[in-house]
Parts: structure tokens; sequence; C-alpha cells
């Protein structure tokens, strides 16, 4: 039996195609209802520990009855300036069971990041690269056996 956690989308459809990007939106959705069972019922920011790294902050920016917007990140202190990386503003789809990347806030002049994600203009390409960042680092937090 496969769970949907354990989807690697780029092995179902190609990689920057329509197919593979729906794919990944399901595929994220999947990882984040696995880590938060009851995201739904959520109104107020939460952090998530782990006994191997970094708690996360989870957001609650908005919600409506068949989406959520959440904002996840890491948030690192150095020299009393608090950064905050990855910084993803996420929009999840409860109807459809889709979650996408709709942002990625200011990042640290170490990170390259956004400047990946933006380097090429298509849309699909620039929708894959983001959603790909989502779910790589979904499955890290899953491996790392983050709770709430």
């Amino acid at each position: 039996m496969i769970f949907d956690h354990e989807i690697v989308p780029q092995s179902i459809a190609e990689p920057n195609s329509f197919v593979g990007l729906m794919t990944l939106y399901e595929s994220n959705y999947a990882k984040l209802n696995h880590l938060f069972p009851n995201i739904k019922q959520y109104d107020d920011d939460r952090s998530i520990k782990s006994p191997f790294g970094n708690d996360i902050q989870l957001g609650v920016n908005k919600k409506t009855k068949y989406t959520m917007i959440i904002s996840m990140t890491y948030s690192f202190e150095e020299s009393e300036i608090i950064e905050y990386e990855p910084n993803l503003t996420i929009k999840i789809y409860f109807d459809s069971r889709s979650a996408e990347v709709i942002g990625i806030g200011k990042l640290s002049k170490k990170n390259k990041l956004r400047d990946i994600t933006y380097q090429n203009k298509d849309i699909i390409n620039q929708l894959w690269r983001r959603n790909i960042i989502l779910n790589k680092w979904l499955d890290y937090i899953i491996d790392c056996d983050y709770s709430v």
C-alpha cells in the first residue's frame, strides 16, 4: 500500500507540465494533511517542534470555508536580528485537496532561493519550482518527526 505522503510527484508526471504541477499540488496537500491532520480547525499561529532541528513557525493568515492561507518558516536569531527562511506563503484548497505556494517572503542575502525561483519567466516552470521547494521541505519535516 502506498500512502499519499510517499508520492514522488516528479516520478508520476513530467516536471514543468500542467499535470505535473497539479500532482505536486496534491502531494503538497497530502503532506500538509499528514503533518497537521486538523489544520482546517486552526485559528491561531503555532510553533511546530522537532527533537532534531529548529522550530517551524506556522501562521494562519486567512481562512474561508474552502481555503486557508498559511505561512511556514524557520526563524533564525543572529546578532539580535531574527531572519525568517524560507518564509513560504501557502494556499490550501480543501475542496480540491491541493496546496500551492503563492509567495516566498523576503529572504536573507545568504539565501538564493528567491533568485532561483524567479529566474525563468515561464509560469508553469515558476510554479513548479516554488512548489517543489515546499514538497521537499515537507518531506524533511515529516522525516524529522515534527509535531504541533
